[in-house]
């Protein structure tokens, strides 16, 4: 059943060399409608640029809630998350990029989902900052998607960029996987999670409520090469859930996703190669 009461809410950001758009994203979290108390966890991902570390300790200084910096030379972001959730103690967990602008009501609208829905992982809105840029990365549906508990989650249908999980899910399913995330060899971290919670029993969703802006500044012809490295990673967390106990129904998405992409494409090689190249990772 939906729960009731006010919520405790933590905010997770990463970043890594995040630039004028790390600042920019700092500057829409200061105007978020949240309770002073929210607990806003800033992580540092070993940045080598002499100004994203002392943007978020400057940030930390002066934001009314309460900020905390955390730092880790640990490669990916998902050791970035694992770092934050370690100190993570609200009801309600949510993530960004460091790329994203989150709309004023942010936090209330995913306090409002979790409250109305027995869900323990969603996915937000994602929009684009720029209409001149790549869809990819971004979600701009109006329409409401449940997935039931035990039922597979498909890839892409729950994305880092803006996420968020239960306290109890994530206590349950344990923490990202470290080989996957960016910086590291295999996208796909948020997919593995969430893969791994509805196993558990755990129901999710999408709720447009929840927005940010997705500033990644990538047009479409710069988006393909990012694709090819959502497939190689989409592979791997194939791979990687094959050895689970729904290891069948994985494999038969896997098998449907590639006989969905042309034979001789690209994107094609690099699924079935990421799927090859984790096997053998795992093997050695």
């Amino acid at each position: 059943m939906p729960r009731t009461g006010s919520p405790t809410y933590s905010f997770i950001l990463c970043t890594k060399n995040g630039g004028k758009r790390l600042l920019a994203c700092l500057d829409h979290i200061e105007r978020l409608r949240a309770p002073d108390d929210m607990e806003l966890l800033l992580v540092d991902n070993g940045s080598t640029d002499g100004e994203s570390f002392e943007a978020l300790n400057a940030f930390a200084a002066r934001v009314r809630f309460a900020g905390r910096v955390l730092r880790t030379f640990v490669p990916g972001n998902s050791a970035g998350r694992n770092v934050a959730l370690a100190h993570a103690t609200g009801e309600v967990q949510m993530f960004i990029d460091d790329d994203c602008y989150v709309d004023p009501g942010f936090v209330e609208a995913w306090g409002a989902v979790f409250a109305q829905h027995d869900i323990g992982y969603a996915s937000g809105m994602i929009v684009r900052f720029d209409p001149g840029h790549s869809m990819l990365g971004c979600n701009e549906h109006e329409r409401e998607v449940r997935i039931e508990r035990g039922r597979f989650v498909r890839r892409g249908f729950i994305q880092g960029s803006n996420m968020a999980f239960r306290r109890e899910c994530l206590q349950a399913v344990g923490r990202f996987d470290e080989r996957f995330g960016a910086g590291t060899p295999f996208a796909g971290e948020e997919w593995d999670l969430a893969l791994r919670a509805s196993r558990l029993g755990w129901a999710g969703g999408y709720f447009p409520q929840p927005r940010v802006a997705h500033d990644h500044g990538r047009a479409d012809a710069d988006a393909r090469e990012r694709l090819l490295f959502y497939d190689y990673g989409a592979g791997a967390v194939y791979a990687k859930n094959t050895f689970s106990r729904a290891g069948v129904t994985v494999f038969r998405q896997y098998v449907r996703d590639l006989k969905g992409l042309r034979p001789d494409a690209p994107r094609h090689a690099m699924l079935r190669r990421g799927y090859v190249d984790f096997v053998a990772r795992r093997a050695a």
